[in-house]
């Protein structure tokens, strides 16, 4: 029984001898300071008096969510060798707000609020294929362009036509 205690502690020096550089980078990272900070918004100005209106405008069994991760409300149905190429498309692109039913937090449609950025070629690259994603999965998909005085009306009655019976995907 000694024996087996001195073998496993010479054992353990020996790891700890070559390890030491490791372990010790480790035990500092414990240590140190992560560099991350508390964003003081979720939403800029703009986008925060978009949302504040599109919450009064959807009909009552539907709620809205700003800054929804695709990868949350879409799932990728390949095969097992082509998933991941797929999930990391979606992992870490976001839709600036998306309409569920209430019920069930079922999600129905996705609003796309386009300011300036959206004008960029890479921009609307990105935008046509999340439209595309959308899509397949069986949810709708809405436009608005910034601009100072949105008509409201104009955003509830396109809304009002998505919000069509969906299929269960």
């Amino acid at each position: 029984m000694e024996f087996l205690l001195i073998i496993v502690v010479i054992v353990l020096g020996i790891l700890f001898y070559f390890f030491k550089d490791k372990i010790s980078i480790f035990l500092q990272q414990e240590k140190k300071p992560l560099p991350f900070k508390k964003k003081n918004f979720l939403l800029n100005i703009p986008e925060r008096k978009f949302f504040e209106d599109l919450q009064q405008i959807i009909p009552a069994e539907y709620i809205v969510f700003p800054q929804i991760v695709l990868s949350n409300i879409v799932k990728v149905s390949s095969s097992r060798k082509e998933f991941w190429t797929y999930q990391n498309k979606i992992n870490r692109k976001t839709i600036d707000f998306v309409i569920f039913e209430k019920q069930y937090l079922k999600p129905v449609i996705g609003i796309e609020y386009d300011g300036k950025t959206h004008n960029r070629k890479d921009r609307q690259e990105r935008d046509e294929f999340v439209n595309r994603i959308l899509e397949s999965a069986g949810i709708k998909s809405l436009h608005v362009k910034h601009q100072k005085n949105i008509n409201f009306e104009e955003v509830k009655n396109k809304i009002n036509e998505l919000l069509v019976p969906t299929k269960n995907y």
